[in-house]
């Protein structure tokens, strides 16, 4: 049997998979953009720093190179592991979309949606896998109210 409803449980779980995939690919496109930025201005600026060094003056992007050394999270030095867990968290909210459409079935998919976010928080590492929690939470209750609803009146 097919079931039509959203719940706001099951809306809940669907924000909070789509905010986790954005939190953990949002780091590494940042730092990959500021890190070209200082590139180009390391570029546009050597001319200068060499005729500075002539001068006796130190010259270096030592601000530019400070924040980006400073922001640096964990998935930036390995971006794919940022893709793989993206993508683990996404198959895991798809998931559980499917095992609350059906009820009564799609045991497999209930029982894998917790693995997939529990392997995509190891991966994503522990700041940007806080954001899933609640996802993780739903998806274990989906065990004892598989449609994720959970008013207690009988229809």
């Amino acid at each position: 049997m097919k079931n039509n409803t959203v719940t706001p449980a099951l809306a809940l779980l669907v924000l909070d998979v789509a905010l986790g995939v954005a939190c953990v690919l949002l780091p590494p496109v940042v730092m990959g953009f500021v890190g070209l930025l200082r590139e180009v201005f390391g570029v546009l600026v050597l001319p200068f720093s060499f005729l500075f060094g002539l001068a006796g003056w130190s010259s270096d992007l030592s601000s530019l190179s400070s924040m980006h050394d400073g922001l640096v999270p964990v998935t930036t030095t390995h971006p794919l592991y940022a893709i793989m867990a993206a993508g683990l968290l996404g198959v895991g909210g798809v998931c559980s979309v499917l095992a609350c459409n059906a009820p009564e079935g799609a045991k497999l998919e209930r029982a894998i949606a917790p693995v997939l976010t529990a392997l995509a928080i190891v991966m994503a590492g522990w700041d940007p896998g806080l954001i899933v929690i609640p996802a993780f939470i739903l998806q274990i209750l989906c065990f004892w109210y598989p449609t994720l609803s959970f008013s207690f009146r009988r229809p």
